[in-house]
């Protein structure tokens, strides 16, 4: 046997490997970010991504010709829209975080501290609250990435 037919009796193994590393990632992530550890949240996110990516640069034939079940298109539907809803909602946070910032500047420098402090607070909880959205938009694409190599995890 060469080390060609080696290494492609191989391959399927080390990308259900790969696979399943991803999905225990972004497990660990939506538990993360139930429990408000958002910068652990983030790491496993960031670690789901890359090996996703690795499967989508190693197998983009597979990706060519793959066809989710009735089913599974339906999740995925169901994850885009809750990504795309997630993710608005994480844009307006953001944004109305950054206005109260932008007054709470403006107030302190009036005088107003115990107003500008306030704001401020709830600036930084906005802002806060824009990037658990902003991450759960990123763990609803995982998902259906998940859904996509599904094949992998028989």
């Amino acid at each position: 046997m060469s080390v060609s037919q080696v290494a492609a009796q191989n391959a399927p193994q080390d990308h259900a490997q790969i696979y399943k590393r991803a999905v225990a990632a972004i497990d660990s992530a939506e538990k993360k970010l139930a429990g408000n550890y958002t910068p652990e949240a983030k790491a496993f996110i960031k670690e789901a991504n890359s090996l996703f990516g690795i499967l989508q640069k190693e197998m983009p034939e597979k990706m060519k010709s793959l066809e989710l079940s009735p089913q599974q298109e339906d999740q995925w539907n169901t994850n885009h829209k809750l990504g795309e809803d997630s993710s608005a909602q994480g844009q307006a946070l953001e944004k109305s975080g950054q206005e109260k910032q932008k007054q709470s500047d403006a107030i302190e420098a009036k005088g107003q501290q115990d107003m500008a402090v306030k704001l401020q607070q709830e600036a930084v909880r906005e802002l806060n609250l824009a990037q658990k959205a902003h991450l759960k938009a990123a763990i609803y694409h995982l998902r259906n990435l998940q859904l996509t190599f599904n094949f992998l995890n028989k």
